[in-house]
């Protein structure tokens, strides 16, 4: 059930690699020492549709670096490497998940912490509609160091971090390439981002309200002039071509 589509991204700048003199293998395996701090990290799981996925670590070594070949110019560039885990969360007593995240990695290629991705998604859509299946999971995506943060905004935070953020359904029909309907969850943004220093203790705690519906539909098919409709909780139609939801429109809304 879980999306593993962010896995996959993360691992998307994994290339073939070398490391600890380049002519060998990169050791991927972790080794924390007993005096590593910890990450903890919870997720106060807002549904029983929904459920908390594995964490998403990625630690980054500069002891085993690696090469690659620049597609633009044909130069070798040397890298440090990545090794991206799942870590499981526990649930521990109703709606409270947690796991922890050792800072230091450790073994023959000194691993650090350098990203963790957390989040809920849908696991039971039966609710909202027979012919739903799971989408898109959101959350809550954390830098611990500048190379996880160099690509986008992340907002700088030191210390402790308290996440709330609320989410409603997003049904989204396809009609054109496949048939099948998803849903999932829609926030002001789908992946929250922070770069965070100093911080032990991390609580997300989404907020859903499945009283609102958005959806998306496409087309019967595709006919030019004829595009996919985003349809509000209250029936209204967002104007053609918009690509997303107006979250704070649909938070307004008042719905009879």
């Amino acid at each position: 059930m879980y999306n593993q589509s962010k896995i996959i991204l993360l691992s998307l700048v994994l290339f073939s690699s070398a490391g600890c003199g380049i002519s060998r293998a990169v050791n991927k395996t972790l080794s924390p020492p007993a005096d590593t701090k910890w990450v903890n990290i919870e997720v106060k799981n807002p549904s029983q549709h929904t459920k908390p996925f594995p964490l998403e670590v990625r630690y980054i070594s500069y002891e085993c670096m690696k090469r690659r070949i620049s597609g633009f110019d044909g130069s070798v560039i040397t890298e440090p490497s990545y090794n991206v885990i799942g870590i499981p969360m526990q649930q521990e007593g109703g709606d409270i998940w947690k796991a922890k995240v050792a800072m230091t990695g450790g073994g023959s290629c000194k691993w650090m912490l350098s990203a963790v991705t957390l989040g809920i998604e849908y696991i039971d859509v039966m609710h909202l509609g027979e012919d739903l299946v799971p989408g898109a999971a959101v959350g809550v995506s954390l830098a611990f160091d500048n190379d996880a943060s160099r690509n986008g905004q992340y907002r700088f935070i030191k210390g402790d971090l308290k996440i709330s953020q609320k989410y409603y359904p997003y049904i989204t029909e396809w009609n054109i390439n496949k048939k099948t309907k998803d849903l999932s969850l829609y926030g002001k943004r789908t992946f929250l981002k922070y770069r965070i220093t100093d911080g032990d203790n991390i609580l997300f705690e989404p907020l859903l309200d499945e009283s609102k519906v958005i959806r998306y539909v496409e087309p019967k098919e595709k006919i030019k002039g004829v595009y996919p409709q985003i349809i509000y909780p209250d029936g209204s139609v967002a104007p053609e071509r918009t690509l997303f939801p107006d979250f704070d429109k649909v938070d307004n809304m008042k719905i009879k």
